[in-house]
């Protein structure tokens, strides 16, 4: 029996059924006959309509299978970008203190120049003004060895 002839069936019941006394939109029907027709639709039924089931059912679980793996995914580019924004900050800070510190040594290295330079050219003068009395002192000397 196809699941047309069942469903004729049907109907034929539905029309043939007795009126219920007082509530003539309500009827008596046959509830096991009723059941058995349903049942014998879901035997009778297309391979192609169960499988169309089959395949809706796996269109959800795959669907929710996708949902939670984005939700992860998601998750974890926040939590990566979390790491690599800290990341950030420490290297930002880092450079900064880098350049703090080259700041503070290019300024210590001018002042040990400037202040070697100074110490240089006073040892230079004073090397000089030694020279100079000692070049003074020869110069009498062979002066007072040339008068005599």
């Amino acid at each position: 029996m196809s699941v047309f002839d069942i469903l004729d069936e049907m109907d034929d019941m539905l029309d043939n059924a007795k009126a219920f006394p007082l509530a003539a939109h309500k009827i008596v029907i046959d509830g096991d006959r009723l059941r058995e027709l349903v049942n014998d639709i879901r035997l009778a039924m297309p391979k192609e309509m169960k499988r169309a089931q089959t395949i809706d059912y796996d269109c959800d679980r795959i669907m929710k299978e996708a949902q939670q793996n984005a939700e992860k995914v998601i998750h974890e580019a926040e939590e990566r970008a979390k790491t690599l924004v800290s990341e950030s900050a420490i290297v930002d800070e880092a450079k900064k203190r880098a350049h703090e510190i080259l700041a503070k040594t290019k300024t210590k290295c001018d002042q040990t120049k400037q202040a070697t330079s100074a110490y240089v050219l006073q040892s230079l003068q004073s090397t000089e003004s030694t020279i100079a009395d000692l070049l003074e002192q020869v110069r009498k000397e062979r002066g007072n060895w040339e008068d005599n």
